[in-house]
C-alpha cells in the first residue's frame, strides 16, 4: 500500500531511527544552514563558505541521497523525509532559531519546515525554490518511464548526465564549473548513487502540493526570494507567485542567469544574501 506523500502523513509518522547527514560546517556566531537541490551537494555553496562564515556558523547540509550523506535502499526520499532529517540534524546540532538558505529542491524543504512549524526559522531565503506543481525537466520525465527511462538512465554515463544537468540548468554554458561536474559525477557514481538519484526522483512533486502551496501565506517569516531570471527548470512566473504568496518577501532576480546562481552567478547572488542579512 503506498503511503500518501503529504506533509500532514509524515509529522504524524516521522522515521524511526533517523540518519545523520553529513554537513560542512565552518565559522562561529549566530547559525545559518544551507540546503542544496536535486541532484547536488553542499559543494554547490562552496563560493560562500568562507565569506560567510566570517560572521555566522555555517552549516552547508548534504540532503539524503545526495554528496556524502546516506544513500539507504529505501522510499524515504520525498521532500517531506529531507525535512523531517533537517530538522533531526539541527536538534543534533543544538542549532536554534537558524537562518535557512535552500535552493531548488533544498528551497522545498525550508517551506516545509516554515510549515510545519517545528522550527523557528528567523529568516528565509529561497533560490529558484520548489514550490508549485509544474513540469518535471526532461531527463526526470524520461526517468518516469518504468522500465526504459530507468534502465536508460543506469546504463548511461555518470558524467554524461551531470554535464547536460548542468546545460539545462545554467544560462551561459561556458560558466559550468569543471569542478561541480566532477563531484557530482563522483557522487552519482558511488554506491546507491544512482538508486538515490532515481528515488528522490519519483517524489519530487509531493501529493498534496497544491494544499501545501495555499498554506504560503501562513508564512510571516522575513523571506528573501532569488531568481536565476532565465530559469527553464523552474520559470520565473513561480517566483512572482511566491512572492505574492508570502507577504513579508523581497523578490530578486539575477539576470542572465539560469537555474543555479549560486554557482553561475556566485558573487552577485551572495552580495543580494548578506545585504537582506
Amino acid at each position: 500500500m503506498k503511503v500518501p506523500n503529504t506533509l500532514q502523513n509524515r509529522l504524524e509518522n516521522p522515521q524511526e531511527n533517523h540518519l545523520k547527514l553529513h554537513a560542512v560546517i565552518e565559522g562561529e556566531g549566530e547559525p545559518l544552514v544551507l540546503l542544496h537541490g536535486f541532484s547536488s551537494s553542499s559543494h554547490t555553496f562552496s563560493h560562500w563558505m568562507k565569506p560567510l562564515s566570517k560572521k555566522y556558523k555555517v552549516y552547508a547540509i548534504d540532503l539524503k541521497g545526495f554528496g556524502n550523506s546516506p544513500k539507504p535502499l529505501d522510499d524515504k526520499y520525498s521532500v517531506y523525509d529531507q525535512m523531517l532529517l533537517v530538522k533531526a540534524f539541527l536538534d543534533d546540532h543544538h542549532i536554534k532559531n537558524p537562518i535557512m538558505i535552500g535552493h531548488s529542491l533544498g528551497g522545498g524543504v525550508v517551506l516545509a519546515l516554515a510549515l510545519s512549524k517545528e522550527v523557528a526559522i528567523k529568516k528565509m531565503v529561497l533560490i529558484d525554490a520548489a514550490a508549485y506543481k509544474q513540469n518535471l525537466p526532461k531527463l526526470l520525465r524520461w526517468l518516469q518511464f518504468p522500465i526504459l527511462g530507468k534502465l536508460g538512465f543506469y546504463i548511461m554515463p555518470a558524467h554524461f548526465e551531470i554535464q547536460e544537468g548542468y546545460k539545462y540548468a545554467f544560462y551561459d554554458n561556458d560558466k559550468i564549473p569543471q569542478e561541480g561536474v566532477d563531484i557530482l559525477t563522483k557522487n552519482l557514481q558511488s554506491k546507491n548513487g544512482k538508486y538515490a538519484f532515481a528515488k528522490a526522483s519519483d517524489f519530487l512533486i509531493p501529493d498534496d502540493i497544491d494544499e501545501v502551496s495555499k498554506r504560503y501565506t501562513e508564512i510571516d517569516i522575513p523571506t528573501l526570494i532569488i531568481w536565476g531570471y532565465d530559469d527553464i527548470i523552474i520559470r520565473r512566473d513561480k517566483a512572482y507567485r511566491l512572492h505574492r504568496d508570502i507577504k513579508n518577501s523581497t523578490l530578486r532576480f539575477i539576470y542572465d542567469c539560469g537555474h543555479m546562481p549560486q554557482e553561475e552567478k556566485p558573487l552577485e547572488t551572495l552580495k543580494l544574501i548578506q545585504n537582506f542579512l
